[in-house]
């Protein structure tokens, strides 16, 4: 019974031995091989003879017997890139692990090996693919960048000629044809302007600019350029830039505003009857910079969500046409894309088919020293007025400060310097923010669904101001809330809501 057990557990492991994927070889503490799987012979061009052999002449680089001593130099139970040698002495790549079992008289060794020819062989044939088509694409940049430049000279020629006719005597049905020549003109200077800036970017050739501007002027130039379209269309819009946004800030404005009007613009577009908004809110700053938070909200024709992952590729539009219904490049929400991760942030949408779009990014942009110097003075001049806070409690700080300083910190440095006790702590974490804004919450949502969104926007308004700046994630959907209480869209409020619930763990 013994010795049957015995031959079955042999016959089950050479099964196992000739069923790896693999080059198997056993050896013992010479190096010599004591076993191997037919694959083995098969791959390395041997036949029995393998079994004469030792694995220092089939790992070459790998295994050494030096001073009646075996050495293992790589590959040592742990798979690693090493270089089998065949009979013939050709060699080929191998993914080698060896094991070894040692104790006492008993030794036993095992080399698996994985033949990586092919494997190499594809990853060397994808690698040039990708330099091929990067090569490809450098070139295609090139091409467009240059014969832009080179359409650039007779639209402009044409463009002169035609600011010339308008300074003659024309006939009226002449003049119409002279402004539809230089709208026309216009148009194709726009397409330019964006197969250029595609190639920049592209080429990683465009260089971001860091100037000090005000950025209320540069978003009010934007609404400015698209308010005859808007109220061409009879839309209403609605602008709001939040309080606490320094009113001068450091970055490229020229190409801020590319991204804000190519939003708008699109917003604008696709939107026929309804509203179309911007809110710029503050999700973060620090000493030298603030992280703005951007969205462009439109009651237009919507994305549907197949369709949302074209969105920022070139050269598409939703419905695949560059020209089919609204016309364009197809290029300005990639040029969009790239232009705010160059700046450092990212870009998303929010959309469903016939309901309307929200387009928002954030971008990280310098402060200027003049003010980083009122961002300081602010906090001191809350630090002199001190003794106010003198013979503060408990319950007044959290139910009167609370409203007037959005930085639980200041605060805490405030109580300190007066000598109180009484410490409020920083909010660490979620479940922090969580305690400290759920009664608002409660009653936001009673409003809500009693409809009373004078008192909701307070609530919501109050909500948002107790969040420190650390905490961009709940701020964002804090702010999407605020929004939709504005609206008094009583579905998307409480969508918001238990989104911000659910997001707190709540």
């Amino acid at each position: 019974m013994r010795l049957f057990s015995f031959h079955s557990n042999l016959v089950k492991n050479k099964m196992i031995i000739e069923n790896i994927r693999g080059i198997m070889l056993f050896f013992d503490r010479e190096g010599r091989i004591t076993d191997h799987n037919a694959l083995a012979m098969k791959e390395l061009g041997y036949q029995m003879e393998l079994q004469q052999c030792t694995v220092q002449e089939i790992f070459k680089n790998t295994v050494l017997y030096e001073n009646r001593s075996l050495k293992i130099l790589s590959c040592l139970e742990r798979p690693e890139e090493a270089t089998a040698y065949r009979k013939n002495q050709t060699c080929f790549p191998v993914e080698l692990k060896i094991s070894i079992y040692n104790k006492g008289r008993s030794f036993v060794g095992l080399c698996i090996a994985r033949n990586i020819t092919e494997h190499k062989d594809n990853l060397q044939k994808m690698e040039q693919m990708v330099a091929d088509i990067a090569s490809l694409e450098h070139s295609r940049n090139e091409i467009a960048a240059n014969v832009t430049h080179e359409l650039r000279t007779p639209v402009n020629g044409i463009l002169g000629v035609s600011n010339n006719l308008l300074d003659t005597e024309l006939q009226p049905n002449q003049i119409e044809m002279v402004h539809l020549i230089k709208h026309c003109c216009n148009n194709m200077e726009a397409i330019i302007n964006d197969l250029l800036d595609y190639a920049k970017l592209s080429n990683q050739k465009m260089i971001l600019e860091q100037r000090e501007f005000c950025l209320r002027e540069a978003i009010n130039s934007v609404v400015n350029f698209n308010r005859p379209l808007i109220n061409e269309k009879g839309l209403n819009f609605f602008l709001y830039i939040a309080d606490d946004i320094p009113k001068q800030i450091i970055g490229d404005e020229l190409r801020l505003s590319q991204i804000l009007n190519n939003l708008l613009s699109n917003a604008v577009k696709f939107t026929s009857v309804g509203n179309v908004s911007l809110e710029v809110a503050k999700l973060s700053q620090s000493s030298q910079s603030v992280e703005l938070f951007f969205m462009v909200i439109d009651t237009g024709i919507g994305i549907s969500a197949e369709n949302k992952d074209k969105l920022f590729q070139s050269f598409t539009q939703v419905d695949g046409s560059i020209t089919r219904r609204f016309g364009g490049t197809g290029l300005g929400l990639a040029i969009s894309k790239k232009l705010v991760e160059a700046m450092g942030g990212t870009i998303g949408v929010d959309s469903e088919k016939g309901k309307g779009s929200t387009f928002s990014f954030s971008v990280r942009v310098g402060l200027p020293m003049h003010e980083q110097e009122l961002n300081n003075r602010s906090d001191d001049i809350i630090l002199n007025d001190i003794n106010y806070y003198k013979d503060l409690s408990v319950e007044n700080v959290t139910s009167d400060v609370l409203k007037g300083i959005s930085n639980i910190k200041y605060i805490d440095r405030l109580l300190k310097e007066a000598g109180n006790s009484v410490e409020v702590p920083e909010t660490q974490s979620k479940d922090d923010i969580y305690i400290k804004i759920t009664p608002a919450l409660e009653k936001l949502s009673i409003c809500i669904e009693m409809e009373s969104w004078d008192k909701a926007e307070e609530l919501a308004s109050y909500i948002r101001n107790q969040l420190t700046p650390e905490f961009g994630d709940v701020t964002k959907i804090v702010f999407r809330l605020l929004l939709s209480v504005r609206k008094e869209n009583y579905e998307t409020s409480i969508a918001i809501m238990n989104e911000l619930k659910t997001f707190l763990g709540r």
